[in-house]
């Protein structure tokens, strides 16, 4: 049975109509710059009590605005940093952004680092300064190998994959508007002798964790498995002998991020945060808490599936697919639906013989993922689709594959194929046009 909420009933949390719209914002986006969108900032400023209380009080994420540096934070973590959720980057259309590499997290985090000391640099400067800092850590294992330029015996591939993934670390800063540049990055990637003029707001920078020197941080350099617990105290589990209170107070926060936080989820009964969504008064308040972000949600006894009709609070677009890569994680879910055990594991093998079949089946589709290799790389994008639904999540260890979840029985999906012309016909057409 399906139970789909999509009003606030009962309960309403206090958020004024003017104040909806910008919490839903800041759920897509965490940083909010002042150029970026001056209307909405001037309501961020004006209303930055409400919001503060509101993040606050429901999922228990900090809210933090600076006025005269012309920025604000949302301080929302996944709940398994960095690993659980990573920064998506574009280069162009928002419909093609894709996750951060591990190397361009680390590389934020040095470029940060740097810029927190020298506020204006340039980019050769700036990367030598890195260059050398990796240099450092890197036989130690602290910080990953990084050579952007090619030297005797490295393969140029390497070089340039090492020289692009530090510009996409720029490219990340500067959709967050913490750094300008004297003039575009993409000069970069055409020319590997360019050079270019950064600017840092060392005001907005003190928002990011990774600015200050990691020996200057309250963390064990030995212990890196340690860090996000002392980072992200708020985090952390309640303390054994903590009130029930506090302890109430942690498993409602935690329940009421996975409902703001998440495409779909599976509550467990046996847990703090699954026993409080499923009580009557916790799911209700789950609902109101939703809503007032403008999301819908679909309860089932064993997943919830959040929904925002408005699209405010994420770019997921799904199913409406735009791409050949969104088309071809349709495929895969229909094919999920129709196997005997739709809920059985999959690997990346049984996804690329999927597509390959419809690729053979239909050879004027997905032109550019035609091949072996190009259809196993094909069928990795369009599980990621379907992972960023929650429509199956990874089945450890990582890489390995997948676990479909109840989400997949949400669609019903049919394929039609669009009628093909005539070759003749199209032949005809051309002619015509020429004359």
């Amino acid at each position: 049975m399906t139970t789909t909420h999509t009003a606030l009933t009962g309960n309403q949390p206090p958020l004024s109509p003017e104040v909806e719209p910008v919490v839903a914002a800041l759920l897509n986006h965490q940083i909010l710059a002042e150029e970026a969108d001056p209307e909405q900032f001037r309501l961020v400023c004006h209303h930055r009590h409400e919001i503060t209380r509101w993040f606050s009080e429901y999922p228990g994420w900090r809210f933090h605005v600076e006025r005269q540096a012309g920025i604000g934070r949302l301080y929302k973590r996944d709940s398994d940093p960095p690993a659980g959720r990573v920064p998506l980057l574009h280069r162009g259309k928002p419909s093609a952004r894709t996750p951060v590499s591990p190397l361009v997290q680390v590389l934020t985090a040095l470029i940060c680092e740097q810029m927190w000391r020298v506020a204006q640099t340039t980019f050769n400067h700036l990367q030598r300064a890195v260059i050398q800092a990796c240099g450092t850590e890197a036989p130690t294992g602290r910080l990953p190998r990084f050579q952007p330029v090619a030297t005797t015996g490295q393969k140029q591939a390497t070089a340039a994959a090492h020289r692009m993934a530090f510009i996409d670390a720029l490219r990340l800063l500067e959709s967050w508007h913490f750094l300008t540049f004297d003039q575009p990055l993409n000069a970069l990637e055409q020319d590997t002798d360019a050079d270019l003029a950064i600017t840092a707001r060392r005001e907005r920078l003190a928002l990011l964790i990774a600015c200050p020197a990691p020996s200057l941080l309250p963390i064990d350099l030995d212990d890196p498995d340690s860090h996000v617990a002392t980072l992200c105290p708020d985090q952390a589990p309640p303390h054994p002998d903590a009130l029930p209170v506090d302890t109430a107070r942690h498993h409602r926060h935690t329940a009421l991020r996975a409902v703001l936080d998440n495409p779909g989820f599976a509550p467990d009964p046996a847990t703090g945060p699954g026993a409080y969504l499923s009580s009557w008064s916790g799911r209700e308040q789950a609902l109101n808490v939703a809503a007032a972000a403008g999301l819908a949600c679909t309860v089932r006894q064993d997943w919830w599936i959040i929904a925002d009709p408005a699209g405010r609070t994420t770019d997921l677009a799904f199913p409406r697919s735009r791409t050949v890569e969104q088309q071809a994680a349709l495929l895969l879910l229909q094919a999920l639906t129709c196997r005997d055990d739709p809920m059985a594991w999959f690997g990346l093998h049984w996804a690329t013989d999927v597509l390959a079949e419809h690729l053979r089946q239909r050879p004027w589709w997905a032109r550019n993922y035609q091949g072996t290799g190009k259809t196993r790389n094909f069928a990795t994008t369009a599980v990621h689709h379907l992972l960023s639904i929650g429509a199956c999540t990874a089945d450890p260890p990582p890489g390995i594959g997948w676990q479909p979840t109840p989400a997949i029985h949400l669609w019903q999906l049919s394929i039609t194929d669009a009628p093909r012309p005539n070759p003749a016909t199209e032949a005809l057409e051309e002619h015509s046009r020429d004359e």
